[in-house]
């Protein structure tokens, strides 16, 4: 439930970006959207830059979140990888549309680059070291390629049903994939690291 004007001015901003794109997104917009005026909007914003990167810094917050999974030692290493794909794959199929048009963006917002900064000091190191686990000691290099295969493997199909979703024409026999989510990183998991789980 949306309590405070500012909940609703980023509510409203959220379904904006989702439905029109981040750069047919305006202030009178949100403010109508929201129920308030302009001046109220730029009071508790600022600015629409400020505004949208405050947006996305919830949105990105979910993606951060999961590589806390990373941090229950008394797992597996291969469950927490499932773990924390199902959780990151969740937020993805929260807000697919939203995504695609972040990762579309040519200008970065700072809630961007402070995610980009939390990947290269913590994210990556949590996934690369759960890999470690899995697969044994190996270069940095590897384990950013395997890192690379893992989410174009595991994200690949989302982005495609989402744009299915969005292009009727593109329904049909070849396009869809019935498989749950977690079927898919089930497959993938016991294919990709069969070799060295394998006893």
């Amino acid at each position: 439930m949306i309590h405070s004007t500012r909940e609703k001015i980023l509510a409203a901003t959220l379904a904006l970006i989702k439905a029109e794109g981040i750069d047919k997104v305006t202030i009178r917009k949100i403010a109508s959207a929201a129920e308030a005026n302009v001046a109220l909007v730029n009071y508790y914003f600022g600015s629409k830059e400020k505004l949208i990167s405050e947006t996305l810094k919830l949105q990105l917050a979910s993606f951060q979140e999961a590589f806390s999974i990373f941090d229950e030692i008394g797992l597996p290493p291969l469950e927490r990888l499932k773990r924390f794909l199902l959780a990151y794959t969740s937020s993805l199929q929260e807000h697919p549309e939203l995504i695609k048009r972040v990762l579309g963006q040519e200008r970065m917002f700072e809630s961007q680059l402070e995610y980009a900064s939390f990947l290269k000091s913590q994210g990556f190191d949590k996934l690369g070291a759960a890999l470690t686990e899995i697969i044994g000691p190996s270069s940095r290099e590897k384990l950013l390629l395997v890192t690379q295969q893992l989410f174009a493997a595991i994200l690949s199909p989302i982005v495609k049903a989402s744009f299915s979703n969005e292009h009727k024409s593109m329904q049909g026999e070849g396009f869809v994939i019935t498989a749950s989510v977690e079927e898919q990183i089930d497959l993938f998991l016991d294919h990709y690291f069969y070799k060295y789980t394998a006893h």
